[in-house]
């Protein structure tokens, strides 16, 4: 199927989502993978004793799967665990890359080498959304679990550097907002000016009341204190602060207001 005819499809099936067919004749054309469960960091707000699942999508069934959505799909997301661990990897980009599709990655960027940039650079078109959820390196490893801090933000400077003049690779670095790092909010817009960002996303700690966990760094998370609704009129201020800080420096974000 070539460009206009999944350009056909697209249409087709906006046209009979917005008359909300109860029977729709085509098919989606934004699609979900999830590659793989395991990780190599402990996230306070996700799987913080680091014991990740080990499941993985075999290439064989990626490859199986890409071929059925491939005459339809327009984008793709790749989702992990950390999908950049993903054993595969190389070769789905391989993959991807032979197509007119648009990918999205989602990455803590400590596995985003010169190698793995190299393919990442070959696609047709790249959202790469960076989970950072700091400014400083302290507070990194409270909330992740791991000492990455200065990895990853070398990582994201490299690769930012690349890709400076590639109007079809975007990045967007992402911050999850809790008390913890909520003094780090406009400082982290300060980092990830200077790397030409796409947009930035911040997306806030909710509903985890009832946890109370480590993740080995000696900090324990409090849900009833570092939930966003714990403190809204504090968040909320912040969030206006950050959202005026973007617009001065000509910056776009994504601000989720409780």
């Amino acid at each position: 199927m070539n460009s206009r005819s999944i350009a056909k499809n697209k249409e087709g099936i906006i046209q009979e989502y917005s008359r909300k067919a109860i029977r729709v004749d085509h098919l989606p054309y934004y699609y979900h993978v999830h590659l793989n469960m395991p990780c190599n960091q402990k996230c306070i707000m996700c799987v913080p004793d680091g014991k990740h699942a080990r499941d993985l999508l075999s290439f064989e069934g990626f490859v199986s799967f890409f071929e059925q959505v491939q005459p339809y799909a327009e984008h793709i997301t790749l989702i992990g665990g950390e999908p950049l661990m993903y054993p595969w990897i190389n070769e789905v980009l391989d993959l991807l890359s032979r197509h007119p599709i648009a990918v999205t990655i989602n990455t803590n960027a400590t596995m985003l080498n010169e190698k793995i940039s190299d393919k990442l650079l070959s696609l047709h078109e790249l959202n790469l959304k960076c989970s950072i959820d700091a400014a400083q390196a302290s507070t990194y490893y409270r909330i992740r679990g791991v000492d990455d801090f200065h990895r990853v933000t070398e990582n994201m400077k490299r690769f930012a550097e690349r890709t400076r003049d590639l109007l079809q690779i975007r990045m967007i670095p992402i911050y999850v907002v809790m008390k913890e790092n909520l003094n780090e909010v406009l400082p982290f817009i300060d980092f990830a000016e200077p790397l030409s960002p796409h947009r930035i996303e911040f997306h806030p700690v909710r509903h985890v009341i009832n946890w109370h966990l480590t993740n080995g760094t000696g900090w324990t998370f409090d849900g009833k204190e570092q939930s966003c609704e714990f403190f809204v009129e504090e968040y909320n201020s912040v969030m206006r602060q950050a959202a005026e800080r973007c617009e001065r420096s000509n910056l776009t974000c994504e601000v989720l207001y409780v």
